[in-house]
């Protein structure tokens, strides 16, 4: 299975691979699943596969293991998320690798590409099952770094050294709502606005027509924008990516660390549901 880069892979790739008996696909869903789409695939709720059940946290590295190992997917196994839309597969992933979690793939475009190419849909595929699931690994420093918390967000504020990136809609961004443009209730935190100083980077403006990454250099090119060039992005020491829940702001952090390979880049796992509802937290509008 060949990647477009360590954990990227293309629904080409994908499709070429599909009787490959150690696969295991999973499809990452907003909302309650639908039958799986992609031949042999397993589907799960999001929420289910990433979050403990009571607490607003990242399910640890021991339950994910054995929540993939439910979903056919363990020791052996080569994984590969698909998400719809294509952000929850992102932040599976981002959740996966805060844990420890290496050789996960993630599909570019996930089910939206999917169905752009023509591929095969539904049926099943004789697959070699798990028989033990993922050995729980010891996530590095670095892997934990990938998570930055509402303290030390604040606590970057008005740094030269610092770009905080906001992946929402314009209408999130400029203040007009907390939800997304077609969400029919506008909730999800007290207050409207922004991160003090955030740069706004619409996460669809990294995707193309079918949900896929874009090149490289026009992603680059993005994000230099928002950095005021080249230069001055090589000057950063800490990306922050936030959105609404951070499945678009994690989907920022595979195209900026996993495809352009920025070492410093950090997801505000509590983004707008946590900042816009903090009593005495700057808000900007």
């Amino acid at each position: 299975m060949s990647l477009i880069t360590r954990s990227v892979i293309s629904v080409e790739d994908l499709g070429a691979s599909l009787d490959d008996p150690n696969l295991a696909v999973i499809e990452i869903y907003a909302g309650v699943p639908d039958q799986p789409l992609i031949p042999g695939a397993r589907a799960v709720f999001w929420k289910d596969l990433a979050w403990h059940p009571m607490e607003r946290e990242l399910a640890t590295a021991e339950k994910l293991s054995e929540r993939l190992f439910a979903l056919g997917a363990g020791q052996g196994s080569r994984i590969v998320l698909a998400g719809d839309p294509t952000q929850f597969a992102a932040y599976v992933l981002w959740t996966l690798r805060v844990r420890g979690y290496e050789d996960i793939a993630y599909l570019d475009g996930g089910l939206e590409a999917w169905r752009a190419a023509g591929l095969p849909t539904g049926g099943t595929v004789d697959r070699i099952s798990a028989t033990s699931p993922l050995p729980v690994p010891e996530p590095s420093a670095e892997q934990e770094r990938l998570r930055i918390g509402r303290d030390d967000v604040r606590a970057l504020l008005g740094r030269d050294d610092v770009l905080i990136l906001d992946y929402r809609t314009p209408e999130e961004y400029s203040g007009a709502r907390v939800s997304g443009p077609n969400a029919p209730i506008d909730h999800g935190a007290e207050r409207h606005g922004r991160i003090p100083g955030a740069q706004h980077l619409f996460f669809r403006d990294l995707l193309d027509e079918h949900g896929r990454l874009r090149e490289r250099a026009e992603l680059q090119r993005l994000v230099d924008e928002k950095a005021g060039g080249s230069a001055s992005l090589d000057d950063k020491t800490v990306i922050v990516n936030y959105c609404r829940l951070s499945h678009r702001s994690t989907l920022g952090w595979i195209a900026l660390s996993e495809v352009l390979g920025y070492d410093n880049v950090r997801v505000y796992d509590g983004s707008w549901t946590e900042w816009g509802s903090i009593v005495g937290f700057p808000v900007e509008r």
